[in-house]
Order: structure tokens, then C-alpha cells, then sequence
């Protein structure tokens, strides 16, 4: 089982870096072409996927 430690992305287009630290922390980029929600609890993006540079990061338990 895995559990999320980081709920970060970039965004390819204006390569701001976003972080949602908690449910319900919607962040989007200084572009608004990408976004990241609902911290820990479930990794969630808006936006085109060709956009976004995942950086999330998970520990095994």
C-alpha cells in the first residue's frame, strides 16, 4: 500500500511548480492551464495532461 507524501506538479507551459497540501487546497498555475487538489488524500489534475509534469511522491507501507 502506498500513501501519499507529496501532491505537487509543474506546469509544462509557464513551469510554475504547484503543491495542494490539504483536501479541498485547489492550486492552479500562474497560467491557469494546470491545477492540483485535495492533498494527501487523493492526487487530483486539471487541466491537459501533455501539460503536466507530475512531482507527486509516495511511501510504501
Amino acid at each position: 500500500m502506498e500513501e501519499i507524501i507529496i501532491n505537487k506538479a509543474k506546469c509544462k507551459k509557464c513551469g510554475d511548480i504547484i503543491e495542494s497540501k490539504d483536501v479541498n487546497d485547489f492550486k492552479r498555475c500562474a497560467c491557469g492551464s494546470i491545477a492540483v487538489d485535495d492533498g494527501q488524500d487523493y492526487i487530483k489534475r486539471v487541466g491537459n495532461k501533455d501539460d503536466i509534469i507530475g512531482l507527486e511522491k509516495f511511501e510504501k507501507w
